[in-house]
């Protein structure tokens, strides 16, 4: 299966001269205009997702298509001094793909997001690591309202919209299966189970259905605890040891942050004023176990008020309070374009996705990541002869070592209380070939 996703993927993919693997710890910014000429709410603009290193500095920008060609079809977006919930982009759960929604129409289309879907296809835009753009998949979906964001998770597809819901399809699809009609934004899965974002009665941070639904008649459910009023749009959640257990929420004019503690999400403060109006967040660890955090703010989603980049670091920890820290501007958009959303970069995919059935992958999965005194390490153990586990600083210096009967049950537990805070190699040999997955050890 995952060799045919592959295969999809290369099949249809835009050839351009931005197809160079992104560089890990930047994060990517969707930008809606080219900042040539003023914005006209509505209309079709082109897109451009912008890479820029920690410091804000832009790398480079890769245009989404304008044109049609072959299977690919175009990805343009509309600014709305109104709405400000489409152009949502995401981060797979094995974040190596991109995936985000538009409109399969010509730069300056009128009224492109209120359009039908027979006329106007609502397309989704995969990019993996390497840049490289499919806009294969274009449903009939979400007729006569917007699209708002997308998700990839193997060859699983799902997309939020306006009163259209949740909808499932797959890689290069032209069909899809409508979840739900209740109203969704931002979408993510986590630990296998699909999220999205909602102002829909009551609902706000929800779960949709069970794991990943492909079934029509799922419901959203409030995450325990969370607020059941505002106005969340991007979200996102790191793991402080004990699985996913910090959410971080731009909520309209505000972020906001939550710890998981006895089974509900528990309040850790704001940051911002009425006037600041964030509504993109993203983040992750870094090598000291604490979170950083780029967000866009200030962003009236017009000419002259597209927004600005901010960063800050939290170190409070988990379930504590952030809302003394003070964010950084660190870029702004011109006059004449808009940030909508940012995520970080993509990084290489999992060699299992490049294997054939002769090299069968063992499927190396560390649980949790990060962690801070064991980590459970699973795989699949049919092709192994003489295996071993090693474990390796930054520097190619080997920590531990783990060889023996255990390993061959598929799975075994490592004490690494005793390592420094910080990045390590967990290398799996005995295969075909060694799998390697990044430990982040706070």
């Amino acid at each position: 299966m995952k060799k045919t996703i592959l295969n999809l993927l290369l099949a249809f993919t835009t050839a351009n001269c931005f197809s160079q693997a992104f560089t890990p710890g930047n994060f990517i910014v969707v930008r809606i205009g080219s900042g040539a000429e003023p914005l006209v709410a509505g209309k079709a603009q082109s897109v451009f997702l912008d890479e820029y290193n920690p410091c804000g500095d832009l790398v480079r920008s890769i245009p989404m298509p304008i044109a049609v060609n072959g299977a690919n079809k175009r990805l343009t977006l509309p600014i709305s001094t109104t709405d400000y919930t489409e152009g949502y982009i995401s981060l797979s759960q094995d974040g190596s793909l991109l995936a985000l929604g538009g409109y399969d129409a010509d730069t300056g289309t009128t009224s492109v997001s209120s359009s039908t879907s027979t006329a106007v296809k609502r397309v989704v835009a995969i990019i993996d690591h390497n840049a490289s753009v499919n806009t294969s998949t274009a449903l009939t979906a979400f007729s006569g309202q917007a699209i708002r964001a997308a998700v990839i998770e193997g060859s699983g597809i799902w997309t939020s919209g306006g009163s259209g819901g949740v909808m499932y399809t797959t890689l290069g699809g032209t069909t899809h299966t409508q979840l739900t009609t209740t109203t969704a934004r931002n979408v993510m899965v986590i630990d296998g189970q699909l999220y999205a974002t909602s102002t829909s009665g009551s609902l706000r941070i929800t779960k949709v259905g069970t794991g990943l639904p492909a079934t029509t008649g799922q419901t959203m459910v409030n995450l325990p605890g969370v607020p059941t009023a505002g106005s969340p749009y991007q979200f996102f959640m790191i793991n402080a040891g004990s699985g996913n257990d910090v959410l971080y929420v731009a909520d309209d004019n505000q972020l906001k942050k939550y710890s998981l503690s006895g089974g509900s999400w528990v309040s850790n403060g704001a940051i911002g004023a009425l006037s600041d109006k964030y509504r993109a967040v993203t983040g992750q660890l870094n090598t000291s176990g604490d979170v950083v955090i780029y967000a866009i703010r200030r962003n009236d989603n017009a000419t002259n008020a597209g927004g600005e980049i901010v960063t800050l670091t939290d170190n409070t920890g988990y379930n504590a309070s952030f809302a003394a820290l003070v964010p950084r501007v660190i870029a702004k958009s011109n006059d004449y374009n808009v940030y909508r959303s940012i995520i970080m970069a993509p990084e290489a995919a999992s060699p299992s996705l490049l294997s054939n059935s002769a090299d069968a992958p063992a499927q190396l999965q560390l649980t949790p990541n990060a962690a801070r005194d064991n980590v459970l390490v699973t795989f699949s153990n049919k092709q192994l002869t003489n295996a071993s586990i090693v474990i390796t600083n930054p520097a190619g210096q080997v920590v531990k070592r783990i060889e023996g009967s255990n390993i061959q049950a598929g799975q075994v537990n490592i004490d690494v209380s005793g390592l420094m805070k910080g990045v390590y190699y967990v290398t799996l040999n005995g295969g075909k070939k060694p799998e390697t997955k990044k430990l982040l050890k706070l």
